[in-house]
């Protein structure tokens, strides 16, 4: 496995590659400070398995530098490493095909799972993120959603398929859906298949950042 690994700061990267040699034994690894060397480094090595990206480097231009690597690395899965965790930002880099996004904060254990999610062809994007999106008060009702636009692909879903979307949004499984909702799992999997499709959706967790986007309605927070 080859990935490169690119972050201005030395002691974040040095320990970045100690711990996927721990990770991944047999793997060669490419160090650089900036997005200019970045480049340069896929230009003379090729395509690699993963690419990770300090958002914030020199030479990045945030949303920019996302669209740059991502139109350069098409078959390499980006994961974008960053000290800062915005929900729009997010959004942006997934819409983009950034294959993950992992908070400087985050665990051993966290960038491990979203490693693995990554190269098993799934996403990743930090739990709280998908939490802000809804919990049990997150449930879009009609009256709610003829709010939007009458182009608004949220406007497109079914009572049930709102239903399974808020159950997703909360991060339940196809069988914890069927369940709740009294529903065969196979019929769960087709309601999420036509979700995604109207969405544009690549993913469940795709989806639920295109959901909160389009304005799939927040949970509203009670004040003790």
């Amino acid at each position: 496995m080859r990935i490169l690994i690119a972050d201005d700061h030395t002691l974040f990267r040095r320990g970045l590659e100690l711990l996927l040699q721990r990770i991944f034994p047999a793997i060669m690894m490419i160090g650089v400070a900036d997005a200019h060397q970045a480049m340069q480094a896929i230009e003379e090595h090729g395509a690699f398995d993963l690419v990770l990206l300090d958002l914030a480097m020199p030479g990045m231009n945030g949303i920019a530098g996302v669209r740059r690597f991502v139109e350069h690395q098409p078959a390499a899965p980006v994961i974008i490493l960053s000290a800062h965790v915005e929900s729009e930002e997010i959004l942006k880099c997934i819409q983009l095909g950034v294959r993950g996004y992992v908070p400087k904060s985050s665990s051993e254990e966290v960038l491990e799972h979203a490693l693995s999610l990554v190269l098993a062809g799934e996403a990743f994007v930090p739990s709280a993120v998908v939490a802000q999106l809804g919990s049990g008060g997150g449930r879009a009702q009609p009256a709610e959603l003829a709010n939007l636009a009458g182009d608004n692909p949220l406007r497109q879903l079914t009572t049930r398929q709102r239903e399974t979307m808020a159950l997703m949004i909360e991060g339940r499984s196809n069988k914890e859906i069927a369940r709740k909702l009294g529903l065969l799992e196979s019929t769960v999997k087709a309601h999420i298949k036509v979700i995604l499709r109207k969405l544009g959706a690549q993913n469940r967790t795709h989806a639920a950042l295109i959901a909160a986007d389009l304005g799939w309605p927040r949970p509203v927070k009670v004040r003790a």
